[in-house]
């Protein structure tokens, strides 16, 4: 039974994400994409681009009689349907910069709770707006893109690894990471949290490091447990995890995702206190 529950939802969630990549992909790098037509629910403004998006996705839900308590960005916690029975947390457009300039590196994450905890995270769909490509995973049955398995690197020394550092509007963050940057091989900064974290999941990035204590309940919950699906581990920065924190609340978070212990313990001991 829980692996039918699995399947179905990981079904919807990739319905819904097809839904938003054929209203948004038209729209990376245009005029229209960057218009702003509001204040989300944490205050930031809503672009034309990111209000299309979620609007795509309550139309689906109520369009398909699914009942849920959806968390999103731009229209905050609202009940839909009669029954509520769980929690779908989404982040419509997850890299709005890069979509309204153009730059290909956009995703939109989608995961379903039965209860109201970050950790209770269930199944999990991340889709690469740019290409449609999808990466999923449901709790205790591993990760996978485009329907193939998926694992994290066996990187195990930072001389070799490739990281996604953010410290964008952040720059106290900067020192922090200094001693992180001189001893690893290649560092990056993409501009898609869920999607970075994704790309350790499958092996493409070895960790994923954010030291900002920015980012959200909804930038986080769908590639959490695509990355711990994968074999990864993430943690906050001082070891501690992330269970127990409402999903309808927007609390913020500094987090490492990696592609295992050695290379997280080897990240921490380089990192400043935080």
């Amino acid at each position: 039974m829980a692996r039918q529950l699995a399947k179905k939802n990981i079904r919807i969630l990739k319905d819904i994400a097809r839904e938003v990549y054929s209203a948004v992909n038209p729209l990376l790098g245009t005029a229209e994409s960057k218009k702003i037509v509001g204040l989300g629910f944490g205050g930031d403004e809503t672009s034309i681009i990111d209000d299309v998006a979620e609007k795509t996705i309550i139309d689906h839900l109520i369009r398909n009689k699914i009942s849920c308590t959806f968390i999103g960005e731009e229209r905050g916690v609202q009940n839909l349907g009669e029954n509520p029975s769980f929690y779908l947390v989404t982040d419509a457009i997850d890299g709005t910069t890069n979509a309204i300039r153009g730059l290909r590196f956009v995703s939109t994450s989608l995961a379903v709770s039965p209860s109201n905890d970050l950790g209770s995270i269930e199944a999990a769909v991340v889709m690469d707006l740019s290409d449609g490509g999808i990466y999923e995973a449901a709790r205790g049955k591993g990760a996978r893109y485009n329907n193939k398995e998926i694992k994290t690197s066996d990187t195990s020394v930072l001389d070799d690894a490739v990281l996604s550092i953010d410290v964008s509007r952040a720059p106290d963050a900067v020192e922090k990471i200094v001693p992180l940057v001189r001893a690893a091989k290649s560092v990056r900064s993409l501009g898609s949290a869920a999607l970075e974290i994704c790309h350790v999941a499958s092996g493409q990035l070895d960790a994923y490091v954010d030291v900002r204590g920015m980012l959200r309940t909804i930038d986080i919950a769908a590639a959490k447990l695509i990355v711990e699906e994968a074999g990864g581990v993430f943690l906050r920065p001082n070891g501690a995890s992330l269970s127990n924190y409402p999903l309808v609340e927007l609390n913020r978070f500094s987090v490492i995702a990696s592609a295992n212990e050695k290379i997280h313990s080897d990240i921490v001991s380089l990192l400043s206190e935080l």
